[in-house]
């Protein structure tokens, strides 16, 4: 079992579910569209936040945030280590140090000296664009936690311990390799991640691929997914990811076919109006709900969930578990499913 670390309050690691970090996107001389978008990732339920400190005014926003947002912040930290004292002195809850370029050692531990006694953890964060050399997948892996490892042991000489680590790579194989290595010759949290994953349906993949092999696998305790995209569908993908391991349940999870020659109705259509009208009711209940478009897995997958649909031509079936509730059709399917699921959840 990992150690449990804290970012504030928040612990992470030890029997603690797998945390949802996100990170800020918004310039740091927008105040205004940095609060805006930190709320809107505390609504989406990120339980921690990242902000990217690249000089001294940086720092200074923590205490802006604070007042809008409940949520433990994090200082990402590049190049400067004076920048990281001042990030611990300003009240972050967390710190994230690159040993790709923040490697001297006298700065290392003067900035664990500060984080231990403000009781502010450190993330040592090895991403593979930090290295101006060409690696095979596996030589790579074993490169970045050779790094990680050793940043670690400078931390731990000044008697600080509260650390979490993660290992980075565009290519997924690499971040795979990297963790599994990890894993096994530490006992710190990790923080996963697919990095530079590409725009919007590449990066859910490549991340889907990457940190869901390792979370079946026991390996990883926080996870941010990082997508060219707006930053609300991190944290959403992040869920989806979670969720689909079985790690942790934040709502109703929809289940319908991919549709084929057979489906006789535009399921694809019922779908999103669906999915809209139920992000209307705010479900917080783990419900299972499957619409499904012909007779041949319909009527199993409906039968085995919370709640499903089966069609059948235009008409369909709605199924409490075993139970039939009643018939619907293709133009009322998703009020009847909507009313259901209202009297299901009062």
């Amino acid at each position: 079992m990992n150690k449990q670390v804290r970012i504030g309050e928040l612990k992470i690691g030890g029997r603690n579910p797998v945390r949802i970090k996100g990170m800020l996107k918004s310039s740091t001389s927008e105040p205004r569209k940095l609060i805006r978008e930190a709320k809107s990732l505390e609504k989406e339920g990120a339980e921690a936040i990242r902000l990217a400190v690249r000089q001294t005014e940086d720092a200074k926003l923590l205490k802006i945030l604070k007042k809008h947002v409940s949520l433990p912040l994090v200082a990402d930290i590049h190049f400067h280590p004076k920048l990281a004292l001042l990030a611990i002195e300003e009240g972050f809850e967390g710190i994230r140090l690159n040993p790709l370029n923040i490697p001297k050692k006298k700065d290392v531990e003067k900035i664990a000296k500060l984080a231990k006694r403000y009781k502010t953890s450190i993330r040592v964060g090895v991403n593979s664009g930090g290295f101006k050399k060409d690696f095979s997948s596996v030589s790579l892996a074993k490169e970045m936690v050779k790094k990680a490892l050793k940043y670690v042991a400078v931390l731990e000489r000044v008697e600080f311990f509260d650390i979490m680590i993660s290992i980075k790579a565009a290519d997924v194989v690499s971040t795979i390799a990297a963790n599994e290595m990890l894993s096994k010759k530490c006992n710190y949290p990790l923080h996963l991640g697919v990095t530079a994953s590409g725009p919007f349906s590449e990066g859910i993949t490549k991340s889907a691929v990457g940190l869901g092999n390792l979370l079946y696998r026991g390996i990883g305790n926080v996870i941010r997914v990082s997508l060219t995209a707006p930053s609300f569908w991190e944290i959403r993908a992040a869920k989806y990811i979670l969720q689909s391991l079985n790690l942790r349940k934040f709502g109703p999870e929809i289940i319908s076919c991919p549709t084929c020659s057979r489906c006789e109705v535009d399921l694809m259509n019922i779908v999103e109006r669906f999915k809209k009208n139920l992000g209307e009711l705010q479900l917080d209940k783990p419900l299972r709900i499957a619409l499904m478009g012909c007779v041949v897995n319909g009527p199993g997958e409906a039968y085995q969930a919370d709640i499903g649909v089966a069609f059948g031509k235009k008409r369909a079936v709605i199924f409490r578990k075993n139970k039939i509730l009643g018939q619907s059709n293709d133009k009322k399917v998703v009020a009847d499913l909507i009313e259901v699921l209202r009297k299901e959840c009062k």
